[in-house]
């Protein structure tokens, strides 16, 4: 790394939670009985950097879930970013979090607390959203969740920032400024270190990820949702391996 990387969360309190905090809110919610703990955001983190790279799923069947997820591990990748666009993405992600030993996964395209409950219940270690929601944000913090949320602005970035939150998600990345937004904002927001996500590829995601506030990035060329049928129908999954292979190394 260029430099050190922010801690996971702000140590302090963060600021906006509703009466009682979020002790009190994981009590009112009424949580089921989880899979597993979420993996502690701070090695999170260091998955992240070391990866580079994380595929952004899309799961049409659950039963693709885990010979897919094991075909990006043997390719290299061990994060797994399963979005909340299909019905089975609880699902899909407790299948995964129960069956691929070492894959770190997380929860995409999460808009609400329901869902931050349905995905750490089914195992996952991270939340990933499109943008920023305080709801989202004080149930992750009660759930002890990597949050990533989604920020573009300044102004987006600094409401983040005043939840404690000091590792964000930039999207969409390339027609929102890209590489030379992320250098702009590594000035103004020395402590945020983000993940680039949205017209992200195989060809550039090395000058992404060489920005100094860059910790990963996020992409979906090497899970395309043709490739995953085709292996599906075919099951040999070796094509997911190769270009996950191919993904890690662009990104190194």
């Amino acid at each position: 790394m260029a430099r050190d990387r922010p801690s996971a969360q702000a140590k302090g309190k963060a600021e906006g939670k509703g009466k009682g905090g979020p002790a009190a809110e994981a009590q009112a919610a009424g949580w089921k009985k989880k899979v597993r703990e979420p993996a502690d955001q701070d090695a999170v983190v260091k998955r992240l950097d070391d990866c580079k790279v994380v595929p952004v799923i899309r799961i049409e069947r659950v039963e693709d879930a885990v010979p897919l997820c094991r075909a990006l591990l043997d390719g290299g990748i061990d994060l797994a970013e399963i979005t909340f666009r299909t019905d089975c993405a609880a699902e899909a992600i407790r299948a995964v979090c129960q069956s691929v030993e070492g894959m770190c996964v997380g929860a995409g395209t999460v808009v609400d607390p329901q869902q931050v409950d349905a995905a750490i219940d089914n195992g996952a270690d991270f939340v990933v959203s499109p943008g920023f929601d305080a709801r989202v944000a004080r149930r992750c913090a009660a759930r002890g969740a990597l949050y990533l949320p989604g920020t573009i602005t300044p102004t987006e970035v600094m409401t983040a920032m005043s939840y404690g939150l000091r590792h964000l998600k930039f999207a969409p990345a390339t027609t929102c400024g890209g590489l030379g937004a992320l250098k702009s904002y590594g000035a103004v927001f020395p402590d945020v270190a983000w993940m680039p996500t949205g017209g992200v590829t195989e060809a550039n995601i090395i000058d992404f990820v060489t920005l100094p506030n860059v910790v990963a990035s996020g992409g979906t060329w090497m899970v395309g949702e043709a490739a995953i049928r085709s292996a599906a129908a075919s099951g040999d999954w070796s094509a997911i391996v190769d270009a996950a292979r191919k993904a890690r190394a662009a990104a190194h």
